[in-house]
Parts: structure tokens; sequence; C-alpha cells
């Protein structure tokens, strides 16, 4: 991959948005006639096919349209992690390559969301906030109180004993 390159981490792209793919082809003594380009995703078991018989070039591209596939998916986008599978139009995808032909790709990632409708900061309402400490927090934080006070309590009464208070 190239674009985006491997060093560039984690990739997250909106739904709608124009998505660019870049790559090229190494040890191929082969150069397949077509390639397609499908986009996977295990949680909800569907493929989306970005491109069918594609030409091959050296250095590969493509720029996918997600608002338009949205429109038209039978399956719409969840939001999760999607694999990108570029393989030889000629053979299966889940065919293994011989020696010099191009192996199917499926080692890019990539997570694609649906963007949230805005709402004014006066009217947003954060089901997770709030200024109060939760149960769990108050029998922690109590805790910590009590162990705090029997350490400092057990210290002045042996302290005493020894005389040093006196």
């Amino acid at each position: 991959m190239i674009t985006p390159a491997a060093i560039d981490g984690a990739q997250y792209y909106k739904v709608g948005d124009f998505v660019t793919f870049k790559w090229n082809y190494t040890s191929l003594s082969v150069t397949p006639s077509a390639i397609d380009i499908l986009a996977s995703c295990s949680l909800n078991q569907a493929t989306y096919t970005l491109a069918l018989n594609q030409s091959v070039e050296e250095t590969g591209a493509f720029t996918w349209d997600t608002g338009a596939m949205q429109a038209s998916a039978t399956q719409p986008f969840v939001v999760a992690t999607y694999t990108l599978v570029i393989h030889d139009a000629a053979v299966d995808v889940t065919a293994a390559a011989s020696a010099g032909y191009l192996a199917p790709f499926s080692n890019y990632q990539f997570g694609m969301y649906t963007a949230q409708p805005y709402t004014p900061l006066n009217e947003f309402k954060c089901a997770t906030c709030s200024g109060a400490l939760s149960m769990h927090e108050k029998q922690a934080f109590g805790v910590l109180l009590g162990t705090c006070l029997i350490t400092i309590l057990s210290f002045t009464f042996f302290a005493s004993g020894f005389g040093a208070f006196a």
C-alpha cells in the first residue's frame, strides 16, 4: 500500500466521503489482465464490490465514492472495520496464487463510520456525563478515606505509646 502508508496508523473514513487507495505490485512475473477491488466487513458478513475488471497499471489507484455506494448498496455500511481486498479478476478471491502471479491482497484494514447530525452545544445532552460520583466511585472513596483514618489513628496510638508525643 502506498496511500495510505503502513506508517500512517489506523485510518477511519466517514461514509459519504471519497477514499483513495494507491498500491504497487511487487515480484510479479505474470501481470494479471484485470483486477477486482472489494471491501469486506466481517461484522455484517458483507462484501462490497468497489471495482470489477479494473486495468492493471504499474501503480494501482482507486478512488471510492462511499456516498454513492451507500445510496445504492443493498446492505448499508455499518460502523466497523473493513478489509480491502485486491485480487486477480481471472481467479477466485480465495484461490492461492502460484509463484510470480498476483496473490490476493487482504492485509489493509480501515474503519468506516457514519456521521451524526449536528447538535448545538446548548441542546446537547450527554447520557453518560454527570458531575456526581457513581456508586462504585463513592464506595472506593469511602474505602480510601477509611483506610487513611485507620492509618492515622493507629500511628498516633502506637507513637504515643513510645512517648513520641510526650
